[in-house]
C-alpha cells in the first residue's frame, strides 16, 4: 500500500534524495575513540549497530578521510561510547567543533584497555578490536570484536534525527 503522505522525490538527484531520506532515520549518537603513540583520537558517529552476540561484535562506518582512520588502522583497538542526552556538547566537540586532543577537554574521560580512552559516564562503552575493515565508497566499514563492556544503569540515549539532537521517551502502551 502506498501512503498518500509520501511525496515523490523524482525531481531530486539520487544522492540528494538519499540524504533527505537518511535524515528521517533516527540514530543513537556514539563517540568512537582510539589511542596511538600516546595520543587520543575520536569522532562522533551515528552509523553504529550491533552485529551479533556470538561472537559479541559491532559494525561502525567511518568516512575514509576522517582524522581518526590512520590511528585506528595502526592501533586496531577502539571504544564505542554510547552517549546520553547529557552529552550534546561532547558530541558537538567530536563532530568537528574542536580538533585533535581538544575534543577530550570536556567530559569524564578515563584510560581503559591498552590506554584507549573511554567516557566514564557514557550509557555504555564497548572496547573492541578491529576484526575486519572493508572499504566501500567514501567509507570504511569496521567490524569490531567486543572484548570488554562498561555500562551504567541510565538509559537515556542521545539521538540524532533530521539534523537535530533529540531524546527518547516511552510511548503509551497499546490497549
Amino acid at each position: 500500500m502506498i501512503s498518500s503522505q509520501a511525496s515523490p522525490s523524482h525531481n531530486l538527484p539520487l544522492q540528494d534524495a538519499f540524504k533527505q531520506s537518511m535524515r528521517r532515520l533516527a540514530a543513537s549518537v556514539s563517540v568512537i575513540t582510539c589511542a596511538f603513540e600516546g595520543q587520543w583520537h575520536g569522532l562522533t558517529a551515528t552509523a553504529v549497530t550491533s552485529l551479533c552476540a556470538e561472537p559479541a561484535s559491532i559494525i561502525t562506518c567511518i568516512n575514509a578521510n576522517a582524522s581518526l582512520i590512520p590511528a585506528l588502522t595502526a592501533s586496531q583497538r577502539f571504544y564505542v561510547n554510547l552517549l546520553s542526552c547529557e552529552h550534546v556538547a561532547i558530541s558537538s566537540n567530536f563532530g568537528g567543533r574542536l580538533k585533535g586532543s581538544e575534543r577530550f577537554t570536556e567530559g569524564q574521560w578515563a584510560s581503559g584497555e591498552e590506554g584507549v580512552p573511554y567516557l566514564a559516564d557514557a550509557q555504555a562503552s564497548l572496547f573492541c578490536e578491529v576484526e575486519k575493515a572493508i572499504a566501500y565508497g567514501t567509507h570504511i566499514v569496521l567490524i569490531g570484536r567486543v572484548r570488554d563492556v562498561r555500562f551504567s544503569e541510565q538509559v537515556s540515549p542521545l539521538i540524532y534525527q533530521n539534523g537535530l539532537y533529540v531524546g527518547a521517551a516511552p510511548l503509551a502502551a497499546a490497549p
